[in-house]
């Protein structure tokens, strides 16, 4: 019996076939990178932790429903101080701030966290009145007592606060400015302030 006849590839076939091995590794390969990339993508994701952005509400400026005042002298209320009106002002009853206090309340719990005082705006008046220097302030919603010193100044002044439900604030002076006097006017004997402002935000 005469021997099988060999298999004759021609060079196109030859290249065909390196060309099918070639297709085949390279695809064998892609599938080994994706398996192993997706198990390092699984792994990472289980050990991510998730945060919570906390977006910080605007202060907007709230507003006592009343003060009230350790004393005042006739025709300068407490309620002068949250009135407004930049020609109106509080004084106590000529007791040189000793022993002052102030007491605003609101209608509804409210976080506050800033408050500004702001002396008399009048030069001449601002010089011959007692001012605040000391202050302590408290809220019936903390324990913890709020104390510093303002400058001998005129211009506002902003003393931050960290209160979460305030209903009551008070702020009571424990050291002042003296008065002077203005040219040859003699000084008062009053302590003076022209307003109190609150910023924060309701509830």
């Amino acid at each position: 019996m005469a021997p099988a006849p060999s298999l004759r590839t021609s060079p196109g076939g030859r290249a065909l076939g390196v060309l099918g091995a070639v297709v085949l590794l390279v695809a064998l390969a892609a599938l080994i990178f994706n398996v192993f990339r997706g198990g390092e993508e699984v792994a990472e994701s289980s050990t991510t932790t998730s945060s919570v952005t906390t977006i910080p509400v605007a202060a907007v400026e709230l507003f006592p429903a009343s003060v009230d005042a350790s004393s005042f002298l006739n025709g300068h209320d407490p309620e002068h101080l949250i009135d407004g009106d930049s020609d109106t002002d509080w004084n106590d009853d000529s007791s040189r701030g000793v022993d002052a206090w102030l007491r605003f309340s609101f209608s509804r719990p409210v976080r506050i966290t800033e408050i500004e005082l702001q002396n008399l705006l009048d030069d001449d008046r601002f010089k011959k009145n007692y001012k605040i220097q000391g202050y302590l302030i408290t809220t019936d919603d903390l324990t913890i007592e709020i104390s510093g010193r303002l400058s001998n100044t005129n211009d506002p002044q902003r003393v931050p606060i960290a209160s979460i439900g305030t209903t009551e604030l008070t702020i009571a002076i424990k050291s002042t400015y003296p008065a002077e006097p203005a040219g040859d006017r003699p000084p008062f004997n009053e302590l003076a302030l022209q307003s109190v402002r609150f910023f924060g935000s309701d509830g």
